[in-house]
């Protein structure tokens, strides 16, 4: 048996994240060893400040990827060359909106001044004009050029300033300096990806008011659901970094940040997805489609999960050596909960997308959005990192079970996969409780349901040739 273009293509998408774990194994030890937990903060939260892209995007490539699988050649160069000039303006436009208002808040509050600010935006604005490139590039198929590009503007910008840091640590313990290298290296990511667009013939900056507006129709409710993830993912590490302070949100962001490579894989499987199932043409196969990614992805990942997790604390312990905390590893386990179940609901929350479903993302994440604020409350009352952590678990979960009960008709077994889901979760709390007698038991439960219920037909077709 061999493995087909689709999933060959997902294997190409994933590498890149491959690549970015097996840097942070190097890496990461590096940025601690140097610079200490509160510098490695310092410079983590000038990346995690990007992530406001999320917002800003407003999701154009996204948008433009889905509208470019049922269009005809011609047409799709105009949605690229409409998408990517919308991009440049909007994301200027945004970026000075942004920068007149921190100009506007430093003057009643000093403290809020922090250097190299201009290079901040700057950077903010390179970002959104790559994400609306990345997107286009997987909509096109181009699924090599995409992963290199996110090679280089995601994973080497955050690891190769610490190669900097090693040969000469004198000259780069600044962390404003580090980040200017990683601007550096985002630069040449952009300049990838426009340079093969051109040299393709596919920027021909024709603009369409008429594509324009379309997309005006869709952005705002993927752009209000993207708000909610810019809220769900980094605001408890904006809260960490002002009232526990930037030794803290490194404590808290190195496990989040080794757990969250599982995304690698899922967005990777998403890549793929979004233009294969916008493509569909028949509720059978969209249903096919939907089930193989979904299926495919938590029982895979689900059982490497459950193999590693006796071993957790030994390979931690033996990797980050004197800086792998006891806490630093009760979260790591936590987290790795966590981002299972947000890459699984990625998928659930794509396939609404692409069915123009993406107001109910929006509905649901403003319901949960209440449980998530309560809980951040709590949290910085107590000023405890952990009630941070169980606040993010507890938002993922109940996201989780709210979107897979509004798509059940379009899964297979559900009832059965609520069931899997109990017993998975249970199977990680008796590990993080050291129970287990309990843990074996339910692993041994939850393998015996994954025999009985894989559904090896649909993916064999999806996936095996």
């Amino acid at each position: 048996m061999i493995f087909n273009k689709n999933l060959g293509n997902i294997i190409i998408s994933s590498t890149p994240g491959l690549i970015s774990i097996f840097l942070s194994f190097f890496t990461i030890p590096i940025y601690l060893k140097y610079l200490g937990l509160e510098k490695y903060g310092n410079f983590l939260i000038l990346h995690i400040l990007l992530s406001i892209v999320m917002i800003t995007n407003f999701n154009l490539g996204k948008i433009a990827s889905i509208k470019m699988q049922r269009v005809i050649n011609k047409t799709k160069n105009s949605i690229i060359s409409t998408t990517i000039i919308t991009s440049i303006i909007s994301s200027a436009l945004v970026c000075l909106f942004l920068y007149l208002i921190y100009l506007f808040l430093i003057n009643f509050n000093h403290n809020l001044t922090f250097n190299n600010y201009k290079i901040l935006f700057f950077a903010l604005f390179l970002s959104n004009l790559y994400v609306t490139l990345e997107n286009i590039s997987k909509g096109l198929k181009y699924y090599f050029l995409s992963s290199f590009g996110n090679l280089i503007f995601y994973s080497f910008s955050l690891s190769l300033p610490a190669l900097f840091i090693l040969f000469d640590y004198k000259s780069y313990e600044n962390v404003n300096s580090l980040f200017n290298i990683s601007l550096y290296i985002k630069i040449f990511g952009i300049f990838l990806i426009l340079f093969t667009l051109i040299y393709k013939k596919l920027l021909n900056f024709n603009f369409s008011s008429l594509i324009l507006k379309d997309f005006l129709t869709y952005a705002k409710w993927q752009t209000l659901s993207s708000t909610y993830v810019q809220i769900f993912d980094f605001f408890d590490k904006y809260l960490i970094k002002i009232f526990l302070g930037a030794a803290n949100l490194s404590l808290y962001s190195v496990p989040q940040q080794i757990a969250s490579k599982l995304s690698v894989i899922s967005d990777g499987l998403i890549s793929v997805f979004i233009p294969k199932i916008s493509s569909s043409k028949s509720k059978k196969k969209t249903f096919e489609i939907l089930n193989s990614h979904f299926y495919g992805f938590f029982y895979t990942i689900g059982f490497f999960l459950i193999l590693i997790n006796p071993f957790i604390d030994e390979l931690l312990i033996w990797w980050l050596k004197v800086n792998a905390s006891l806490g630093m590893i009760y979260l790591f386990k936590i987290f790795l909960m966590i981002s299972f179940y947000i890459c699984i609901t990625h998928i659930i929350s794509t396939f609404l997308d692409t069915q123009n479903l993406s107001k109910k993302n929006s509905e649901i994440e403003t319901f949960v959005l209440i449980f998530f604020i309560t809980g951040l409350i709590i949290s910085v009352y107590y000023k405890n990192i952990n009630f941070f952590a169980y606040t993010m678990l507890f938002r993922s979960l109940i996201t989780f079970f709210i979107k897979a009960f509004y798509i059940k008709n379009s899964l297979l077994n559900f009832n059965i996969l609520i069931l899997q889901n109990i017993i998975f979760i249970l199977i990680f709390l008796f590990s993080i409780n050291e129970n287990f007698q309990l843990f074996y038991f339910s692993s041994s439960l939850f393998l015996l349901l994954l025999f009985f219920y894989f559904p090896k037909k649909i993916i064999k077709r999806e996936f095996l040739k």
